[in-house]
């Protein structure tokens, strides 16, 4: 076989892979636990992980698209406007307890269900 017969046969190959790897990928979303991998890497939860001798996952919530939809009706300019037309959402709360008060703070982590993007980071509540 030639060079280029290999060469071309390669990347049909890799053509044929990557084709089938994305067709698999479509209509699956994340899972939760692959929304938690993805909030680690948001730049708040590391500020968070490095300031902060005790944290914890205080909540992951999905919503699918039907939810964003109705929740973007029902709250124009809210977190849900960003979410991609068609696109399920994750939320993940990260709780941190402050070294100095008895109190615990929280970082919500929004994640795009079928591309796995962060989508938005902010703090939430302080609880006593």
């Amino acid at each position: 076989m030639s060079l280029e017969k290999v060469l071309i046969v390669f990347v049909i190959g890799a053509f044929i892979v990557a084709s089938l790897n994305s067709l698999n990928a479509v209509g699956h979303p994340i899972t939760g636990e692959e929304a938690i991998e993805i909030s680690e890497k948001s730049r708040l939860v590391k500020e968070g992980m490095c300031e902060h001798d005790d944290f914890k996952i205080g909540c992951v919530r999905y919503y699918n698209s039907s939810s964003v939809e109705q929740m973007r009706k029902a709250h124009a300019g809210g977190i849900y406007e960003k979410v991609p037309e068609g696109h399920g959402m994750w939320e993940v709360g990260w709780d941190f307890r402050y070294r100095t008060m008895f109190a615990t703070g929280t970082i919500i982590i929004t994640v795009d269900a079928e591309t796995g993007a962060i989508i938005d980071e902010a703090y939430g509540p302080i609880l006593w």
